[in-house]
């Protein structure tokens, strides 16, 4: 028997339905490669800044324009500046005037460029300066870790200004991952002697702690990678490690324990679990200025780790085919960025929607 208050609450219960949006990857990147017909697709999601992409229809109309994201080289950033934050720490100045070589360089270029270090729209802001035409943004290892940066202090009280330029950070100052954020033990586990981890592995590297090198032990489905190595065995050891660990890849999560070895001695060792990899809503910087939000207008996209080393791996095997793409010796591959079709009607939500209410109101 439905009595007044059921109904009130069900009724409540209605009121209080949203609609919710999941990180869809709403664009598609088909890259063609020098003497292959048929392009290779990969999904992207998308920013909330920076210009629209076009639908590949609309790519393929006959324009006197070129599209934003149609007909790109991909392009890497400068090579004293891998994560195209420089300007954000304040170390340089881009501008669309500077050198001949530089404009050309990125002339109709798309920047590849890993995430970490600062923002998605500070890196679009910078690439957008250098001449480029858009800007992707892949996943990384070393986005998931930062410094607890500070300036360093002289005997008289004042404070120098090289906080991101210190060399004496130790492990106490890195910000680890987060779990279930950024990795999930459940996924897969190990555990990394103490003496493997100061020897091969390196956190405290400025200005953003992680040490790209890292990723040569972190990433895989051999022993080289260290979760495989020493997955732990109550888990099943490295075959479940790859088995269940379906990014391939694991991050050392600063956490550490204590069992005692065969020499009678405690050994310490620190907790790697697998990573996460999933597509990401590139969200705009509210700390930049108005005036530097409007002046972001190419477009932007992000590729998940797998789906970056597929396109990277494409890429330098051009480059090494042709002696070296970006001088232009050898046909370059073409990369074009368009936003997928999406119906205007989204039917499972609708039947998801009153799959719930029915199941409400029972």
């Amino acid at each position: 028997m439905t009595t007044p208050s059921m109904t009130t609450k069900r009724l409540l219960f209605l009121l209080l339905i949203t609609p919710a949006q999941s990180i869809l990857q709403t664009a598609t990147i088909d890259i063609l490669l020098p003497g292959v017909p048929t392009p290779l697709t990969l999904l992207a999601s998308q920013a909330s800044f920076g210009s629209s992409l076009v639908s590949y229809t609309d790519g393929h109309r006959l324009s006197s324009s070129r599209p934003a994201g149609v007909g790109l080289i991909p392009t890497s950033p400068p090579d004293d500046d891998p994560y195209l934050c420089n300007e954000s720490y304040g170390w340089t100045t881009y501008s669309n005037s500077d050198s001949d070589s530089s404009s050309s360089t990125y002339n109709n270029a798309a920047i590849l460029v890993p995430r970490g270090q600062c923002s998605f729209e500070r890196k679009a802001l910078s690439a957008q300066r250098l001449g480029a035409s858009a800007i992707l943004i892949y996943g990384s290892l070393s986005s998931r870790y930062s410094l607890n940066v500070t300036n360093t202090t002289n005997d008289d009280g004042s404070s120098n200004n090289d906080a991101y330029t210190r060399n004496d950070y130790t492990i106490d100052d890195v910000i680890w991952p987060i779990d279930k954020q950024d990795y999930d033990c459940n996924n897969g586990q190990a555990f990394i002697p103490e003496n493997v981890m100061k020897n091969q592995l390196d956190f405290v590297s400025s200005p953003g702690g992680y040490n790209v090198n890292n990723d040569e032990y972190l990433i895989g489905n051999s022993e080289n990678n260290l979760c495989v190595k020493y997955a732990a065995a109550a888990d099943g050891g490295s075959s479940s490690f790859i088995s269940s660990c379906e990014s391939q890849r694991c991050l050392v999560t600063g956490k550490n324990v204590t069992d005692e070895g065969s020499d009678g001695d405690n050994n310490l060792k620190y907790e790697a679990c697998c990573a996460w990899d999933f597509a990401i809503w590139l969200y705009a910087d509210t700390t930049l200025s108005v005036e530097e939000q409007k002046e972001v207008t190419i477009p932007a996209v992000y590729l998940t780790m797998q789906q970056a080393t597929e396109l990277l791996d494409l890429i330098n095997g051009v480059s090494w085919n042709n002696g070296d793409n970006n001088n232009g010796n050898g046909d370059p591959i073409v990369m074009s960025m368009y936003a997928r079709d999406r119906p205007s009607v989204n039917s499972s939500a609708y039947v998801i929607w009153a799959l719930g209410v029915f199941v409400a109101w029972m």
